[in-house]
């Protein structure tokens, strides 16, 4: 869930892959009815060494309930396009 929330914002029509989840954290459980905030940070990004087009980004994602309490930490790594370079 914590993903999806993020897609608009981060990822859509970008993403090619989901490279893998690190340090999954659930301090916190959450409850039905409970209502999902999600913050992310950009932790480190680098060209991709295979394919000269895109690059790897790893977000450290952080959920919080209604409440402010953090229920999901977690960081994700994803291979992503890059945005069109416009030559002069």
């Amino acid at each position: 869930m914590a993903v999806g929330v993020t897609v608009s914002d981060l990822t859509e029509g970008t993403l090619i892959a989901n490279l893998g989840f690190e340090t999954v954290k659930h301090p916190h459980p959450m409850f039905h009815g409970d209502t999902l905030y999600v913050e992310t940070e950009i932790v480190e990004k680098r060209d991709s060494k295979s394919r000269a087009d895109c690059g790897v980004v790893r977000f450290r994602h952080i959920g919080r309930n209604q409440d402010g309490t953090v229920v999901i930490d977690f960081q994700r790594t994803v291979l992503l396009k890059k945005r069109p370079v416009a030559h002069a």
